[in-house]
């Protein structure tokens, strides 16, 4: 593990062309991966599916299953689980895929975070290694980056949106990201039994979401006729998104150190 965090360009650059190089080369166009894989003792349930929809909420639902197994069933947390499956995940994902719009799929890591960066002993040069590959939607690897305990944050973000174009529609960008880092919300309240606050600050985050699309993809279109378009920035909401997981700090970091690390399928890539 790298013990600074790494030059942003430097890193963002490795992450930018491996996700180009791969993009729209998946099997049939397919999504998904040809054998199970999985971030840290929960698999990702990532069989090929026809639509990155269909595939993400897969994923989503596995997760949240398994953090049901851990911390027990929660009446509130079952509405927000079906309004966040009816209304909130059609919403953000489907118009990438609908209207004119498409997406491809590229080979995407899962777990980019500074416990999965290594430089070279010989030649210095930085690696990434440890993933749990599959073919998705580029801007899903950017999740992990939104959790402020792991330290990657707006600045890299902000790398990435230059070298990478961002999907349309373009003004849902943040809180796609914000979908996308929900699935490692949930992640961290799996891994870590009795901690009752992570799966409060995930219940916080499928609300805020709920509430803000309560119509879910029927607002889209009336949504896109009155509102104005947003820059190509990550948006003040999102920034506000970084500091609000800032309080807890989980032993992540050493959790991968004891149990070891389980590569899966991508070759390491350096620069």
């Amino acid at each position: 593990m790298v013990e600074e965090l790494p030059e942003v360009d430097k890193f963002v650059s490795i992450v930018a062309r491996y996700h180009q190089e791969s993009l729209g080369k998946s099997p049939g166009g397919k999504w998904g991966f040809h054998t199970e894989t999985g971030l840290p003792f929960v698999q990702h349930d990532n069989d090929y599916q026809d639509t990155w929809e269909a595939l993400f909420t897969n994923m989503m639902r596995k997760m949240l299953e398994e953090e049901e197994k851990v911390h027990g069933q929660d009446d509130e947390l079952d509405g927000l689980k079906r309004d966040l499956f009816e209304k909130v995940m059609p919403r953000l994902l489907r118009p990438m895929e609908s209207g004119g719009r498409s997406i491809q799929p590229c080979l995407i890591h899962t777990d980019l975070w500074p416990g999965n960066l290594l430089p070279d002993a010989d030649t210095d040069r930085l690696m990434i290694y440890d993933s749990r590959a599959m073919w998705g939607h580029h801007e899903c690897d950017l999740g992990t980056w939104r959790a402020a305990r792991f330290t990657l944050g707006p600045a890299y973000v902000s790398e990435y949106q230059k070298q990478m174009s961002m999907s349309q529609p373009e003004g849902d960008w943040s809180d796609r990201h914000a979908l996308y880092a929900l699935r490692y919300e949930v992640l961290y309240a799996v891994l870590f039994p009795g901690e009752e606050k992570l799966r409060r600050v995930f219940m916080d985050e499928i609300r805020r979401l709920v509430d803000k699309y309560p119509d879910g993809l029927d607002g889209f279109q009336e949504e896109n006729e009155t509102s104005p378009g947003r820059e190509n920035t990550v948006y003040e909401d999102e920034k506000q998104g970084y500091s609000s997981r800032a309080e807890w700090q989980a032993p992540a970091v050493m959790l991968h150190e004891k149990h070891g690390s389980r590569p899966v399928e991508i070759a390491v890539v350096g620069a």
